[in-house]
């Protein structure tokens, strides 16, 4: 979605942990597109349970910082009459736009698994075109997988191949706490682990953007 289609009205359903961090955000734009993305996600949710926005608690993870209502990161959770709300989400953002996915919790269960997490991730080429990006986030084969390409390819497959590990990397948990330097983006899935690319064009983002979705199960 467009963030500057979600209106300001939700934001009074936000916790004020997610306030608060908003606040201290001094760039107005970043301000609002934090604000709108937090709104859509929690809209998100609440459409798929059929509840309101404002029933949900915000329940955000941090591996360092535990969980809870008083946490404005991590991964993304709501409660829902004080329990667990049962859906696994993610959320990206970049230059005013969003994607968002989830999943039903209860689908670990049915198939057999302890537990699955997703991670979804949207970039702009105009973001990896920084001196020295290669060398901080590509592994050793993916620079040179990039020197056979045609000069036009190099960005649009450097935002692929950045989309990729962050999805990655917010399914597993982790973040940007591993060095993305360290992971393959197109290597073949371990077992319970899934990453594909989204057709952004479809989804019905601009021109030059790129777009993934990790799955990981945990068996």
């Amino acid at each position: 979605m467009r963030l500057a289609d979600v209106g300001p009205d939700g934001g009074t359903f936000l916790n004020p942990a997610e306030r608060t961090r908003a606040a201290g955000i001094t760039d107005p734009a970043a301000r609002r597109d934090f604000l709108a993305g937090r709104i859509a996600l929690r809209a998100f949710a609440a459409g798929i349970l059929g509840v309101g926005p404002g029933e949900l608690t915000a329940d955000y993870s941090c591996p360092d910082c535990g969980t809870g209502p008083e946490l404005d990161h991590g991964r993304p959770g709501y409660r829902l009459h004080d329990a667990p709300a049962g859906l696994i989400l993610s959320l990206s953002r970049s230059r005013g736009w969003a994607l968002l996915a989830a999943g039903r919790a209860g689908a670990a269960r049915e198939t057999g698994t302890a537990g699955m997490t997703v991670g979804i991730d949207l970039e702009h080429s105009s973001g990896v075109m920084f001196p020295g990006f290669d060398d901080v986030a590509l592994t050793a084969a993916e620079r040179q997988l990039l020197v056979a390409l045609p000069p036009e390819q190099a960005m649009p497959w450097r935002a692929s191949a950045w989309a990729r590990k962050e999805a990655l990397l917010k399914a597993r948990g982790t973040g940007l706490r591993i060095d993305p330097a360290s992971v393959e983006a197109f290597a073949v899935p371990a077992d319970g682990t899934a990453v594909v690319d989204l057709d952004t064009g479809a989804l019905g983002l601009p021109a030059g953007f790129a777009a993934a979705l990790a799955i990981v199960s945990q068996a």
